[in-house]
């Protein structure tokens, strides 16, 4: 099966440079997010796709419903794929960032209220076993950066460190062939 993982478009926090895992904040795309959108849907306009999963998230449920319009495939919310909560909610992403830098153990590392990179990883792999067992041509995931960071880990079998390099741009797509790891 082809698994295509997206990236949301540029959401208005993004922009602003400011942490948000939280489904209830309603953060949207910015007009260059919602181009970015457009962008993949257009690229993604001839891909086998008949199911979609989504993170709670506004900025991505806009993105994969702008995708899903020429597929009208089966959407299915998935809070597995939310973002990571950072403990950080509407903090700078730069000083969550250097928080965790300075934490001995920065992939077992949280602040209150929020997640380490391990948890993360770990309820993403959950995630995509189940998915790696579908009967599907190609499945689209929208989801968000350490999301996809920790999908790269599963099929590239990646250790936190590896997986922490990937970066993938708002917009931007990961593709992998789930023979190759399930």
């Amino acid at each position: 099966m082809r698994l295509i993982l997206l990236r949301h478009g540029e959401s208005e926090y993004n922009r602003r440079g400011l942490c948000n895992a939280d489904p209830a904040v309603p953060v949207p795309l910015t007009p260059a997010g919602l181009s970015q959108a457009r962008a993949a849907a257009r690229q993604l306009a001839d891909a086998p796709i008949r199911r979609v999963f989504v993170s709670r998230l506004r900025r991505a449920q806009e993105t994969a419903a702008i995708v899903n319009a020429c597929h009208g495939a089966h959407i299915r919310v998935d809070a597995r794929l939310d973002d990571r909560n950072t403990g950080f909610e509407d903090l700078p992403v730069a000083d969550y960032l250097d928080t965790q830098r300075r934490a001995p153990d920065p992939f077992g590392w949280k602040a209150p209220g929020g997640e380490s990179y391990h948890e993360l990883v770990a309820r993403v792999h959950d995630f995509l076993a189940e998915v790696c067992a579908l009967d599907e041509a190609a499945v689209l995931v929208v989801t968000h950066h350490q999301v996809m960071q920790a999908a790269a880990g599963y099929f590239q079998r990646l250790a936190p460190a590896d997986m922490w390099r990937v970066w993938v741009d708002n917009g931007a797509m990961l593709e992998f062939d789930t023979a190759d790891a399930c």
